[in-house]
């Protein structure tokens, strides 16, 4: 009951807040009629299995042939049912997916940059791209699987009972000199039968959810493990580093490989109880009637109904029997997304700047912790005034970039104060992420491309030196920049994008690093001119930008 109760909790929004909702419900009522409407179907099949082969026993031909046609309108609309059920059930489940991702990628990707803070407050779970892409479609497809299977094997189950009751009349026999009735003694049989089969799968099925849930964490470590290889091709083939790397590849993969085969050894044991079942179930109503059967009381069509009702019953019955492995999967699921919507709902540490009315643009009284509390760097105190350049140097790992995410208000373990003005600082990391766009939206982003002129791309281009890419096309699209562009190339896409943006405040982490001493020169002169109206702070290890600072800062430890 709690499994059920978390689950509630993940889909409650969709069902209850989302605008579609409504037409959610109507679309999941008419699935839910469809799919219940075969159990007529099966009630019409198998009466027309009794009278069917009541002829046959019979040989009364007319009545055949006039069946035979029965069975052809019976089966044709029960075809146009289940294809249309399949069909909106799919609709409904992109509906509900398409609502579901919304959702969670805007409070990841939220504008307080939670995917960012939950990452340097070691938070975030592990592969979330998986609990996005994946589990939330798992999670709605089986959900949607269990729930109609499970009403329709409530109503299977209320439908045949009263069938199987009425066919297998009443057992009379005599145990140790004591007369017995036993009325609808084929309902008892089946649900005896089933119950104890349904206990004997638990035993032999509780350890797959665990299973399951390991089987889906660790597929997902290697396939960001391929990701991640791919992403850095260069580095490792430079290097020379494939053995290495496809060697730590095989060592995750093997963790997926000896999950697997525990899974493959608990499903196993479990088929060899579910398929036998399955095919024991065929046979067992045969045998409860046969002494009926043979003693004349009910004829062949009378057996082959009791066998098809018998069959609907134990298998509404045995419903936790047949689901049993979707259930596993599942329960890893909702586990999965609840530990992820945990985190997405947890507070993270967010420390509100002061904000200033008057210059300069940033002022910062401050010293650095790590998250554990153990000192980092400080006291650190610097301003940075528009139209000027702050320039702050010092050893590598000292925490220059730290001092930038406090100032960018991402690092919230400082103590002192900082202030800024009202508009909201720009930070340009050490690693560059150029998404796969066309170059017109990658210079607005994050705005929308149309924000920008294709004259003013193609001049800022031009300014930064990267004249072939402003004779090119601006609008191709999902072009790999970061495979496409040198480092150096890389980072003057980023000057031209400052330029076109031109931030009051601008925080820079080694933007220049790969570029020469004469176009980082040209580089600054450019920022110097084109953002007169910005505050500029930036850390950087090049004695070029060091002779070009309004202020140069020395943090020594």
């Amino acid at each position: 009951m709690n499994q059920l109760k978390v689950f509630w909790q993940l889909i409650r929004p969709f069902w209850t807040q989302s605008e579609g909702r409504k037409a959610a419900m109507f679309l999941l009522l008419v699935v839910i009629a469809l799919s219940l409407s075969s159990v007529w179907f099966s009630v019409r099949l198998n009466e027309w299995n009794g009278a069917f082969f009541n002829a046959i026993q019979k040989l009364d031909g007319p009545t055949i042939y006039s069946l035979l046609g029965d069975f052809i309108l019976i089966v044709s609309a029960f075809v146009v049912v289940l294809v249309y059920t399949d069909w909106l059930q799919k609709k409904l489940i992109i509906d509900w997916r398409t609502w579901m991702t919304k959702n969670v990628c805007a409070r990841w990707l939220s504008s307080d940059s939670r995917h960012y803070r939950l990452q340097l407050e070691s938070l975030q779970p592990d592969n979330p791209d998986q609990r996005i892409a994946e589990d939330i479609n798992i999670l709605i497809e089986v959900s949607l699987d269990l729930l109609i299977s499970f009403l329709r094997s409530v109503l299977t189950l209320v439908s045949f009972i009263t069938i199987l009751w009425t066919l297998s009349g009443t057992l009379d026999f005599t145990l140790i000199g004591i007369d017995f009735s036993v009325p609808g003694y084929m309902v008892w049989a089946c649900l005896a039968y089933t119950l104890v089969a349904t206990a004997i799968t638990h035993w032999i099925g509780k350890p797959l959810m665990k299973l399951n849930f390991a089987q889906q964490k660790r597929e997902a470590n290697f396939r960001t493990g391929l990701i991640a290889r791919i992403h850095n091709a260069e580095a490792i083939a430079g290097q020379h580093g494939e053995e290495s790397e496809c060697r730590r590849l095989l060592d995750i993969f093997h963790r997926v490989q000896t999950n697997w085969r525990q899974l493959m050894d608990k499903n196993r044991n479990l088929s060899f109880f579910t398929v036998g079942f399955g095919q024991v179930t065929q046979l067992a109503p045969i045998f409860f009637a046969l002494p009926k059967f043979l003693s004349g009381a009910i004829q062949l069509g009378g057996l082959m109904q009791i066998r098809i009702a018998f069959g609907q019953v134990a298998s509404a019955v045995g419903w936790f029997i047949y689901s049993y492995r979707d259930i596993a999967k599942w329960s890893a699921t909702v586990d999965r997304l609840t530990s992820f919507e945990k985190v997405l709902n947890c507070p993270v540490a967010v420390r509100e700047q002061e904000v200033r009315n008057e210059p300069p643009a940033l002022q910062a009284d401050v010293s650095l912790q790590l998250p554990d509390g153990k000192p980092l760097l400080g006291p650190v105190s610097l301003k940075a005034e528009i139209g000027k350049l702050t320039v702050i140097k010092g050893a590598s790992g000292i925490g220059k970039s730290c001092l930038l995410r406090a100032l960018a208000g991402f690092w919230p373990h400082y103590e002192g104060t900082i202030s800024r003005l009202p508009a909201a600082a720009v930070w340009i990391p050490q690693r560059i992420w150029l998404a796969p766009l066309s170059l017109k939206a990658l210079l607005a982003y994050p705005a929308d491309a149309q924000s920008l002129s294709d004259e003013s791309c193609r001049a800022a281009l031009a300014e930064v030196g990267l004249d072939r890419l402003a004779q090119g096309s601006l609008d191709e699209e999902d072009q790999p920049w970061q495979q496409r562009l040198s480092g150096g190339e890389q980072q003057r896409l980023m000057i031209a994008r400052i330029l076109l943006r031109k931030p009051k405040l601008l925080l820079l982490d080694e933007i220049t690093s790969a570029l020469d001493a004469r176009s980082t020169q040209e580089v600054l002169d450019l920022l110097r001119e084109k953002l007169a109206q910005s505050a500029i702070v930036f850390v950087s290890h090049q004695s070029e930008v060091h002779q070009r600072a309004d202020t140069l800062i020395e943090i020594k430890g």
